[in-house]
């Protein structure tokens, strides 16, 4: 009977409700540098790599530490170990060939990649693909390298700090995109079909302690209801979108 409970809501509120998850939230665990750190998501340790931002290196075998790699990640260790909620929204590529999770980190309903970047302690890079906030992020880099904050303090010649992908974006037509109120919006949606999935769970306790030797049966004819419904809902989304 569980299963048939369970496929109830992975099925509608879920799926055809709710929407594909794509935001999740998690706690801090420790940091590692700028634009880099670990996460505990759903009880496990993940090490999260910030998507579409870099900072300067303090802790790569390859380089030696970088001017303001410490002030960076200082800056980033202060914001997510004095957090109170952390949410995480996801693009479709989840990871990079190193295996770390990619994702942009909301602090306390604020972009933490955003405020790396207009406070200076890095530059938008590592695009490989159309990014949800990349362009509204090139606003705030460019306000950064006019006030000369850290990183740009020496500006982008001689020696100082190099732009990359905002080079390559026209600021005339931005608009501002990196708002909160969808996140929250989604968050809210994903706590009740969490709350939906507690109920019915507690629903199929009792259900499933008072089945005798009809539950076969029973359970059969819920499937095919719960298939009927299903695709009830579906045709209505479709209809619609029309």
């Amino acid at each position: 009977m569980k299963k048939v409970i369970i496929f109830i809501v992975c099925f509608l509120f879920i799926n055809n409700v709710y929407g594909s998850t794509t935001i999740q939230k998690g706690t801090f665990s420790k940091c590692v540098d700028g634009d880099t750190a670990y996460f505990i998501v759903d009880k496990e340790e993940i090490k999260f790599r910030f998507l579409a931002i870099d900072t300067p290196e303090t802790v790569s075998t390859n380089v030696s530490e970088e001017p303001f790699g410490k002030e960076a990640s200082d800056f980033t260790c202060n914001k997510l170990t004095n957090a109170k909620e952390i949410v995480f929204e996801y693009e479709s590529s989840k990871t990079d060939k190193y295996g770390r999770t990619l994702a942009w980190i909301w602090v306390d309903g604020s972009l933490l990649q955003k405020e790396i970047i207009e406070n200076g302690y890095g530059k938008v890079a590592y695009i490989y693909g159309n990014y949800k906030y990349t362009d509204s992020l090139c606003l705030y880099e460019n306000k950064a390298i006019e006030n000369k904050l850290n990183v740009w303090s020496q500006g982008i010649e001689d020696g100082g700090y190099k732009q990359g992908y905002c080079t390559k974006v026209s600021l005339d037509n931005i608009k501002d995109n990196i708002v909160y109120d969808e996140i929250e919006k989604s968050l809210n949606m994903t706590e009740k079909a969490d709350d939906t999935i507690k109920k019915l769970e507690k629903i199929d306790d009792k259900i499933t302690s008072s089945l005798d030797e009809n539950s076969d049966r029973i359970e059969s004819i819920l499937l095919y209801v719960i298939i009927a419904l299903g695709l009830i809902v579906t045709i209505i989304k479709e209809t619609k979108k029309k």
